[in-house]
């Protein structure tokens, strides 16, 4: 379990309203002095809290369709379409939800005529159905962290229990993953050579 505390969730959401914020106006706003934020940005990278930093574009001002795809497929064919569905520039987020009525749902974004020809750019074998809905307005786009979130819990990649103390951390492929102990990310090395030697 990694803490965060309350200048964590602070900084977080100075930083998620807008990333282009200087670490001086986070430090003034958040009454403490500039090398703590960094150090505490710096903190937040290396667990992988964030990811990166981005801009947030409103594609309606551009003349940029959105929509929402909603894959319902048969479990064994839910991580070739994921796979699939990542490599179309169109898709801008992707979930897969517990429903099994509803697999796999995506927001994207680009021109419509692309987006309505998605399936015809994917496998649509054990896929049951596929809606692609419009997005008409956008009222609320909104990630930003509860206050009431003072923690995360990190799980073990290799052997997924939850990771106590500090994380042992490896990148893989441009990825990072988490593992409990030096013996799981061992492990999980070996599982992954073997299967990229297969691929």
């Amino acid at each position: 379990m990694v803490e965060l505390d309350n200048l964590d969730i602070k900084i977080l959401t100075h930083l998620h309203n807008d990333s282009r914020k200087s670490f001086q106006e986070i430090a003034k706003n958040c009454l403490t002095s500039v090398p703590t934020v960094k150090s505490r940005v710096d903190r937040l990278i290396e667990l992988g809290v964030i990811r990166k930093f981005t801009l947030d574009i409103d594609n309606s001002k551009l003349g940029v369709s959105e929509a929402i795809l909603i894959v319902n497929a048969k479990p064994v064919a839910v991580n070739r379409i994921v796979q699939e569905l990542l490599g179309l520039e169109e898709v801008k987020e992707l979930y897969v939800t517990s429903d099994s009525d509803a697999a796999i749902v995506s927001r994207i974004a680009g021109d419509l005529q692309h987006i309505l020809s998605i399936q015809d750019r994917i496998n649509l074998t054990d896929i049951n159905n596929i809606r692609v809905i419009s997005v008409k307005n956008l009222f609320r786009k909104d990630s930003t962290i509860p206050i009431a979130s003072s923690s995360i819990t990190l799980t073990c990649a290799y052997c997924d229990k939850k990771v106590a103390g500090n994380a042992v951390r490896k990148k893989f492929d441009e990825k990072d993953y988490f593992f409990c102990c030096n013996t799981c990310q061992g492990e999980f090395e070996k599982k992954y050579e073997k299967l990229s030697t297969k691929a």
